[in-house]
């Protein structure tokens, strides 16, 4: 049974800046682009049964013909089917680009994606030296719910030297963060619970919150990050069941949470009685700047969790959980009901990856600082007038657009082969039209090009002339 979005909901997804059409468009296509924006960014799931024209005309305030000529546009371009008696239903057409494939060949650029390609030869010699291990390991049934007991222990001694002292019994294998965070939402959320996040926030979390039917409830990131008044207050207003918060270079402004608001948010968090979940998937990925606050387990009852596929490669689908014994129990429980156990070759892999683990993150660091510095250049260059922080670890930058167009200029790029996370897609409400997430991920010659593109389509979207060429500083701010 396809899932109903009513006009109410889907309006606030859609934000303000396709009420602002380019010279020679009009409102129904800027919907329409709006609209295919959403699809490709993943906030649109197929299958999904889109509002009437009447209901959605009426909620938009515009004509309904304008609504019918924007779904005749993606119906065109194979983003929605009209089905009899099922109204209409957003599919996905063959050309569609939105999946991320890491290893593209088409030519497309793709920005959705924030990720590295593996540390060579470091992981081609640890798949090797696991393959070799995997003999003694055949006589068993290769099922471990909790994860292999030797992974478990290399998780918890690179925790316990992070800081946060931990046992191999407080850590569960998983299959990559997202797996691990949909665990916990099973776990502790249940339809109409309210979950505490960043604002903006990691796209994969609110994915998550959404899938458990509980209810985001976004608190925003200031200049310099978490508020911990308004986190008080949002607790004290919400009763929330759940917090989600990303301390360590934050995704995807980059933001690092300083000891002080760890100490309050997890207060805060205690006394509302919510789980407190910290995501600590970049947290090794510091390039330069000061050091990182203790880890925000140390400052009350959290649960960690963690991934290789930052920090080593996004091929290598492992991640964990950190909790108490208890929690790890029940988790394994609900556990059951997705799948049995993670594949036994890959934590092989992963346990032979954490045997180099300081030469992998030596080699990660030194791919993203140059690529790094190739984004900010190339940002001083060709978009001077966009406002970027830059973050002093991660693998991404919020950069604000001087106008609300980011899902225009994420609609248009796609049309030039660059696939682009506009800002609302890091929202829960459909804010953030001023913003984009450019990860510096690329080759430094592809950041280059992809900029100046980018660039020249965001000033003709504002009706601006281009950007002066002359570099200057970019301005420091989220």
């Amino acid at each position: 049974m396809a899932r109903t979005l009513t006009a109410a909901a889907l309006v606030p997804l859609l934000g303000s800046s396709w009420r602002r059409p380019a010279a020679g468009s009009s409102r129904s296509a800027t919907l329409a682009d709006a609209l295919r924006a959403l699809v490709v960014d993943g906030r649109l799931l197929p299958g999904t049964r889109l509002p009437s024209t009447r209901d959605l005309a009426a909620e938009l305030e515009l004509s309904r013909g304008s609504v019918t000529r924007a779904f005749a546009r993606l119906d065109e371009a194979g983003y929605v089917t009209a089905r009899t008696g099922a109204g209409t239903v957003v599919t996905l057409p063959a050309s569609h680009r939105a999946v991320a494939l890491p290893d593209r060949t088409d030519g497309v650029v793709d920005l959705t994606v924030a990720a590295l390609p593996a540390p060579d030869p470091l992981l081609a010699e640890a798949v090797q030296r696991a393959a070799r291990g995997l003999a003694r390991h055949l006589p068993g049934l290769g099922y471990s719910a909790a994860g292999l007991p030797e992974l478990r222990e290399a998780v918890a001694a690179r925790l316990t030297a992070r800081g946060l002292a931990t046992s191999a019994d407080e850590v569960l294998i998983t299959a990559g963060a997202q797996h691990a965070l949909r665990l916990i939402m099973d776990l502790h959320v249940g339809p109409g619970d309210r979950v505490l996040v960043d604002a903006p926030g990691y796209p994969r979390t609110l994915a998550a919150i959404r899938a458990a039917r509980a209810r985001a409830v976004p608190i925003a990131l200031g200049p310099r990050g978490w508020d911990a008044g308004a986190w008080a207050d949002a607790a004290r207003v919400a009763a929330p069941r759940l917090a989600v918060v990303v301390p360590d270079y934050q995704h995807p402004t980059g933001l690092v949470m300083n000891a002080a608001a760890r100490e309050a948010i997890a207060t805060t968090c205690a006394r509302a009685g919510a789980v407190l979940v910290a995501d600590e998937t970049c947290s090794e990925l510091r390039l330069d700047g000061p050091a990182l606050p203790a880890p925000l387990g140390t400052f009350g009852a959290a649960i960690t969790v963690g991934s290789m596929s930052k920090a080593a490669w996004a091929g290598l689908r492992i991640g964990w959980v950190r909790a108490s014994a208890r929690t790890i129990r029940e988790l394994i429980a609900v556990r059951t009901a997705v799948d049995m156990a993670s594949p036994m070759l890959e934590q092989l892999v992963a346990l032979e990856v954490y045997k180099n683990w300081d030469a992998v993150l030596a080699s990660r660091r030194a791919l993203l600082r140059p690529r790094r510095t190739a984004l900010f250049d190339a940002l001083r260059e060709h978009a001077p007038s966009w406002e970027v922080r830059r973050p002093t670890g991660g693998i991404s930058a919020w950069a604000r657009l001087p106008t609300p167009d980011a899902t225009r200029l994420a609609a248009t790029a796609a049309d030039h082969d660059i696939l682009l996370s506009p800002g609302p897609a890091f929202s829960v409400d459909g804010t953030f039209e001023h913003h984009v997430r450019l990860p510096f991920t690329l080759a430094p010659e592809t950041t280059a090009a992809t900029i100046a593109t980018l660039a020249r389509l965001a000033a003709e979207l504002s009706g601006d002339a281009p950007e002066p060429a002359e570099p200057r500083e970019v301005a420091l701010a989220v």
